[in-house]
């Protein structure tokens, strides 16, 4: 986390960008949740801990974070969004069900390996490859 959040300073430091414990207290807020979160989630745990920060604050600062590499932003949906945290090295797909707007992670080294291949085939050096399957669960109560 402190190497996140030096990275983070320097980047809204070389963005001419304000360092603001709001900005530092939202990083530190998503590096310390595992899984997937959005703004309003975000908003509404902070609350609870008595913490006060504005919707406009929480939507800002996690599009820096998103700029500076350090949350991933993925659509569910038409409208709605949700941030994690990236973990350099660590890269993971999404399976998303639009009826329940469950998540489920996944990785498979064939399947990254063969998009790398093609990648390189096309000429095209990816750096940072990410699937969304969108549908429905099946068996909404199988943790498959």
């Amino acid at each position: 986390m402190k190497r996140a959040e030096k990275y983070f300073i320097q980047f809204l430091r070389d963005n001419n960008q304000k360092v603001t414990k709001e900005r530092l207290l939202l990083l530190a807020e998503l590096f310390n949740t595992s899984g997937h979160l959005d703004a309003d989630t975000l908003l509404f745990q902070l609350r609870n801990q008595g913490k006060k920060v504005s919707r406009a604050t929480i939507y800002r600062t996690l599009d820096l974070l998103v700029q500076a590499g350090l949350a991933r932003k993925s659509r569910l949906g038409r409208e709605h969004y949700v941030y994690e945290r990236v973990t350099p090295g660590r890269s993971h797909h999404h399976m998303v069900c639009t009826s329940t707007g469950r998540i489920i992670e996944f990785w498979d080294a064939d399947v990254d390996e063969s998009l790398r291949r093609i990648c390189q085939e096309k000429g095209f050096r990816p750096s940072y490859i990410s699937i969304s399957i969108q549908g429905e669960l099946i068996n909404a109560g199988d943790d498959q």
